[in-house]
C-alpha cells in the first residue's frame, strides 16, 4: 500500500496531485473500514487491536514516547504500518489507550485501598506504593500524563481526554478522602487545608517524572517507602496546628 503521512509526522512528500488523491482515497477507505469494524468488532479484531497496544507499550518503554514511530510499532507487532490504520488512527490513539488503561487501574486500586479497614496512614502509604509501581510498570508513557506535554497529546480524541481527566480527578478525590479521614481521627495534623495536602501528596509522587528511571540503584518500591515516610512524617508532626478540614 502506498505510504501515507501518519500521526508521527512521517511519510513521503505528496508528489504529483494524482498520487496525493490516490493516497487520500486509500486512507479514506481504511478509515471507513475501521469505522465499520468498530461498530461490531469481532473477537479477532479486538485481540489484534490489543496486540498493537501491547506492542506500542513495549516499544515506548524501550525508546520513549517521542522517539517511537508507527513504523516501530508495526515492526514490533509483525505487520506493516499501513495495516495498523485498520485498527487505530495513529500512534496517539495507542498512547491514549495505554494512558487510559493505566489511569483506570490506578483509580480502581485507590478505591479498593480507601475502602479497606485500617489507619489512614497505612492507606496513604499503600496509595503511594501503588502509584510508584504504576509509574514503573508503565514507564515512560504514564509520565506523559503527569506533565501533560500538549505536543504529545495532540491527536487524542477529546472524549478520551475528558475521560482521563475525570480519572485523574477521581484519584485526587480518593487521596483527599484518605487525608481527610486521617485529619478527622487525629492521625494527621497540619496547618494546611485538606485539598492542599492532597495536591501536595500527589505532587510529591508525580515529581519523580523529573528523575526516575527503572533499573537504577533505588527500586520503585524503595522510592515509594521513602516518599511515604517523608509524607507521613510531615502529616504526623506533633507541633503542627490542628487542621480545619474544609479546603
Amino acid at each position: 500500500m502506498t505510504d501515507v503521512r501518519d500521526a508521527d509526522g512521517q511519510g513521503g512528500s505528496e508528489g504529483e496531485d494524482g498520487q496525493a488523491d490516490d493516497r487520500h482515497r486509500e486512507r479514506s477507505n481504511i478509515d471507513r473500514r475501521r469505522t465499520r469494524a468498530r461498530s461490531s468488532p469481532s473477537p479477532a479484531y479486538l485481540n489484534r487491536r490489543r496486540e498493537l497496544i501491547d506492542a506500542a507499550a513495549r516499544v515506548m518503554s524501550r525508546k520513549g514516547v517521542t522517539e517511537t514511530t508507527l513504523g516501530d510499532i508495526a515492526r514490533e507487532a509483525g505487520t506493516d504500518r499501513a495495516s495498523i490504520y485498520y485498527y487505530v488512527k495513529g500512534k496517539e490513539e495507542l498512547l491514549a489507550e495505554l494512558l487510559r488503561s493505566a489511569l483506570t487501574a490506578n483509580t480502581e486500586s485507590f478505591r479498593e485501598i480507601v475502602a479497606q479497614p485500617g489507619p489512614a496512614s497505612a492507606k496513604l502509604r499503600s496509595i503511594v506504593h501503588r502509584w510508584m509501581a504504576s509509574y514503573d510498570a508503565n514507564f515512560p508513557y504514564l509520565y506523559v500524563w503527569v506533565y501533560e506535554d500538549p505536543s504529545r497529546l495532540q491527536g487524542i480524541d477529546s472524549a478520551v481526554l475528558d475521560e482521563m481527566i475525570d480519572l485523574s480527578q477521581q484519584g485526587y478525590e480518593l487521596v483527599r478522602e484518605v487525608i481527610a479521614e486521617g485529619v478527622g481521627n487525629g492521625e494527621f495534623r497540619s496547618a494546611l487545608p485538606v485539598g492542599v495536602l492532597a495536591q501536595s501528596a500527589i505532587g510529591l509522587v508525580a515529581w519523580t517524572y523529573r528523575w526516575y528511571e527503572p533499573g537504577h540503584d533505588l527500586t520503585a518500591h524503595e522510592i515509594a517507602d521513602g516518599l511515604a515516610d517523608l509524607l507521613l512524617s510531615g502529616l504526623g508532626g506533633s507541633g503542627g496546628a490542628e487542621l480545619v478540614a474544609k479546603g
